[in-house]
């Protein structure tokens, strides 16, 4: 993972000789290179594997449903991009498993009522910034009613998918990709209260 780092560098390097970027946020472009990288590998690895447990549009479902909000609200983060992929592809082959196997006993109703719980929590949670990737507290604001703004929206494509597509259950993979980055939310803030 040396060869991403070293690579990140000198792409960090590069825009602000060209772009003009300012030099001080140079740590904080390097970590945002890294993990979009990261992200984009991890993302591709979900979608591969994810398709041995679920069909193709119900593993994008939980993506669609895991990504928006993920991104906004920040979350756990793994120390090196490796783990983040394996991490990242055992907790979505983990969820997939828990859709298909509540589904299979027909108990799809404790999906739904843990994303109603975790949707409130999150509105009446305070925001998290992460160590590595720190925010001005402005920009922890709009951050956090962005995350907001993304949650209300998947609400209505979690609606439209159950009225449109109740057979194949794509509503409750949008809702176990949003309880996973809940999840991964509430154990960021955990080991925030925790580490103080």
């Amino acid at each position: 993972m040396l060869l991403l780092l070293s690579c990140c560098e000198r792409l960090t390097d590069f825009f602000i000789s060209q772009c003009g970027l300012p030099e001080t946020r140079r740590s904080w472009y390097i970590y945002a290179l890294q993990t979009r990288i990261s992200m984009f590998l991890s993302t591709a690895g979900m979608m591969l594997l994810g398709c041995l447990v679920a069909t193709p549009y119900q593993v994008i479902c939980f993506l669609v449903g895991i990504l928006s909000l993920r991104r906004r609200l920040g979350g756990y983060h793994a120390k090196t991009p490796l783990r983040c992929l394996f991490l990242s592809i055992g907790v979505s082959i983990l969820c997939l498993s828990i859709v298909n196997s509540l589904v299979q006993y027909s108990l799809s109703i404790l999906i739904w009522i843990l994303f109603i719980s975790l949707s409130f929590a999150v509105f009446n949670s305070s925001p998290y910034s992460h160590p590595n990737c720190p925010l001005t507290p402005d920009e922890l604001a709009v951050s956090w009613i962005k995350a907001k703004h993304i949650l209300i929206w998947n609400l209505f494509l979690i609606l439209l998918l159950q009225i449109f597509f109740a057979n194949s259950n794509c509503a409750l993979y949008c809702e176990m990709g949003i309880i996973a980055a809940a999840i991964s939310f509430f154990v960021s803030k955990f080991k925030e209260v925790k580490s103080s």
